[in-house]
């Protein structure tokens, strides 16, 4: 009997300053989010985690459900009635029984009442199925939490400002998922901050320090120390 994998996209780089409102239209950047078939067929083929999550699924020979996929260009806080507009489906999904969940999100959503969006996704899916092996994929610009961490299975990001390895971060966090569906591997997480506030016009990983340690995470992962490593230089607005 094939897997049945959910896919899932959910991402906004809030700016906490910023004059624009984010309301429900603004995901699919004008057109509003798209739920079911719609969002499969408006990701499929794209540079993003979620075609590269579709793409093993389809390998897999997997059954595939995609509840939504909506995303918005930096602007202010989301409502709380907006983000559940985009949450529940997902979890509509998770409760009809699945065998894993995959997250497409950026990792610094905002909300009018909950500054880590992410961590209150993936803790909510973890609520519905403890067992239930995750995958998410993050943005560059992320400011990872604890509740993202110790919810997630897996965790991949972006190595690349301007991002242009959204799918090769997506494959990787959907490989290594599905290797540990197999029982080939058992990811552990670690994982550290450090109380720095980091220009955002210095992040790049050709510029130091951020290029060292993008070339120490790619130098693990190619020796094989580590399943996955990721810089996270957040995301300070």
């Amino acid at each position: 009997m094939p897997r049945r994998y959910v896919i899932a996209l959910i991402k906004h780089e809030t700016n906490t300053f910023s004059p624009l409102a984010t309301p429900l239209a603004s995901f699919g950047h004008g057109n509003g989010p798209a739920f079911g078939d719609a969002a499969r067929e408006r990701f499929a083929g794209t540079n993003t985690p979620m075609a590269a999550y579709l793409d093993l699924a389809r390998r897999e020979g997997a059954e595939i459900v995609t509840p939504v996929a909506a995303e918005s260009w930096p602007s202010n806080k989301a409502s709380r009635q907006t983000f559940e507009t985009l949450v529940q489906p997902v979890e509509t999904a998770v409760r009809a029984g699945c065998d894993a969940v995959f997250l497409d999100l950026h990792g610094a959503m905002v909300i009018e009442d909950c500054d880590d969006a992410e961590g209150e996704i993936v803790t909510r899916i973890r609520c519905i199925a403890p067992r239930m092996p995750i995958a998410a994929t993050l943005d560059y610009h992320t400011n990872l939490s604890r509740e993202l961490v110790e919810n997630a299975t897996v965790i991949t990001g972006y190595k690349t400002y301007p991002h242009i390895d959204m799918y090769e971060a997506g494959h990787l966090a959907g490989d290594l998922l599905v290797r540990a569906l197999d029982g080939q591997i058992e990811p552990v997480m670690a994982w550290g901050w450090k109380p720095l506030l980091a220009s955002i016009m210095r992040h790049a990983p050709e510029d130091g320090p951020s290029g060292d340690i993008v070339a120490y995470a790619r130098q693990m992962e190619a020796n094989g120390i580590v399943l996955a490593a990721t810089l996270l230089p957040s995301f300070p607005h």
